[in-house]
Formats: structure tokens, sequence, C-alpha cells
């Protein structure tokens, strides 16, 4: 038989490791548990960061839409209602404040700086502009506060520039009883005679009776007075009334918040023989262009709400549901 060599023995001599070498070997997975923290920690910051900075950049997109709305004053305080700290908020007082300074209501344009003040960034409260008298240093918001009572100071020395004086003692009244509510106009027969003739000759007849505010524009005014309104084809809205006219009166009066006036065609010079709007805020564009001969007494409240709603998409400046006069009387 052959013979078979005996298996040879293979001996695997092991190298001496180094100390860094067993350093490596002895850490390795406590080494790599750290490092998977720490790497988790990193990820995390980053994640927190880009999620803090899409919710700022969500505040600053409700500021936006806020300020822009149709009522922006009353979504401005929603929102600063909801967002009380932080430079998003303290801009929004900003805002707030210029526009109750636009609307003369002072005390609020100031109490909204104040807030502005106490919540503001360095660059609102802190950080000093060339914006101060001889261009001294001073504040935005110091500046604004200013700029608030120096026109504060201003309008109580002229307390008819941007307001109408008191009526007449003893001038007459009418009352348009809306859907929405009663509506009460004190009328300046001594400055506008004509018109207020004429206006509470049709009121007695009853010409009002049963027509719509048929054209609005949203916070500004509202128009009434045409009998075509009673009919439900709004087409013809705006284009009825009698075909007399009345001879402009150079009043004086100005376009102040809850004023009546007379409404007219295009161009034209003399006003309208029976059309009329009520303005639901400050339109200064129309001085000196329309007479202006009332002024809403009681109601004006129903007159901001008609001019507030809902816009027709075929027929511009024309209500969805129009506010009717139910009936209009003589006080």
């Amino acid at each position: 038989m052959a013979k078979h060599k005996a298996a040879t023995e293979i001996t695997i001599a092991q190298e001496e490791q180094s100390a860094f070498a067993a350093a490596v070997f002895k850490y390795k997975w406590p080494g790599l548990s750290v490092l998977a923290v720490c790497a988790a920690a990193v990820l995390y910051v980053q994640s927190s960061s880009q999620a803090a900075t899409e919710s700022k950049r969500a505040e600053w997109g409700a500021l936006y839409e806020a300020q822009t709305a149709d009522d922006n004053l009353a979504a401005l305080e929603q929102f600063t209602a909801q967002n009380s700290n932080g430079n998003v908020a303290a801009w929004a007082y900003v805002n707030q404040a210029l526009l109750r300074l636009d609307d003369g209501d002072y005390d609020e344009a100031m109490a909204a700086l104040e807030s502005a003040r106490a919540i503001a960034p360095a660059v609102l409260a802190s950080l000093q502009f060339p914006i101060g008298a001889e261009d001294s240093g001073q504040s935005l918001v110091a500046h604004l506060a200013a700029s608030v009572e120096q026109q504060a100071a201003w309008t109580k020395d002229h307390p008819f520039i941007l307001e109408n004086p008191p009526l007449p003692e003893g001038s007459p009244r009418v009352e348009l009883m809306t859907d929405l509510g009663p509506i009460v106009i004190g009328l300046n027969a001594e400055l506008a005679p004509k018109h207020v003739a004429n206006f509470t000759k049709l009121v007695k007849e009853g010409y009002y009776d049963g027509t719509r505010f048929h054209r609005i524009q949203p916070g500004g005014f509202i128009q009434g007075g045409d009998p075509n309104s009673r009919d439900e084809d709004a087409s013809t809205w705006g284009l009825g009334g009698p075909t007399t006219t009345i001879a402009p009166e150079d009043t004086g009066l100005i376009h102040a918040e809850g004023v009546l006036a007379a409404a007219k065609k295009g161009g034209a010079v003399k006003s309208s023989g029976s059309q009329f709007y009520i303005t639901a805020s400050r339109q200064h564009q129309f001085d000196g262009n329309y007479v202006v001969y009332g002024q809403v007494l009681e109601g004006l409240e129903f007159v901001q709400e008609a001019s507030n709603a809902e816009i027709r998409e075929d027929k511009a400046e024309t209500p969805v549901e129009p506010v009717t006069i139910i009936s209009a009387k003589m006080l």
C-alpha cells in the first residue's frame, strides 16, 4: 500500500499589535456609538434650524396676508392677538399704528407703537438713524411716535380740516330703515338747501322705499337711490332716477367718514335727481367734485357692513345681496 504523508501542521504566528491598534480595537464600538450620537445631534440641529426658518417664513407670510386683507386693521389686530412676541409681531404693531394714524385715531396709534417698542428688535427701538430734528439720531419707533404726537396736536388746532363742522342746531333728520338696521342722517340745509330740499321731498313721497344700495366699494361707500334697483335685473341698476338734476352747491364740506353726498354721472356737473352715496370711511378724493349735504348720526356700523358685502362676478361694484331700504322717513 502506498503510504500517505502525515498532514502538515500550519502554525499562524500572531503579530504583536501596536498600542494605537490595540486602542482602536478596544474602543472601536464605543467610538462608533459616540460618532452616531454626534451625527444625530448635528442632523437634529439642522432640522430644528430648518423648522425654525420655515416657521418664521410662515409668520412673515401671515403678516403679509393680514396687511393686504380688505379689512387689514382687523386682520392685523387678530394677528397680534395670536402672535404677541418677536420681530414679526413688532412690525405688525407698527403697521397697526400707521393705519390708526391714517384714521386719526392717535391714542390707539400711540398704544400700538408702545406695544412695538416693548417687544421690538434693536432695529426698531434702539438703533439710531439720522431721522430726527436736524438729522439727529432717533429710532424708528421714536420717530413714528413723534409724528403721531405732532399730527394729533395739528389736528387739535385745526379741527375742521379732516372733519366737518357740527350740523346746525335743529337740522332736519332722516331715518333710512334698512334690513341691517336704521341709519339716521342729519341734513345740512344751511349749506346745501337745494340738495336737502330735493332729498326730503323724495323721502316724503316714499321714493326710496324698497330700493337697494346697488353699488358699493369695500370699506369705502354705499350708493343707492335708484328706483331700478327694486327690480331683480341688476343690469339696469345705477341707470335710473328722475330726469331732473340739481345744480352744484359749494358747501365746503369734505368726504369725512359717514357723510351723505349726491351721486352724478361721470363728467357731469349737476347732481343726480335721486341717487346718493354714504361714505363708510374718509374718501377725500371726491372732495370738491361732489356735493356733501348730510352726516350719519346713527347706524354707521350698518353702512360699513353693507360696504364690505360680497361682490358679484358678473358686474363690478355690485353686491351679491344688496342691502334694501325698507322705508325712509323724516324724524
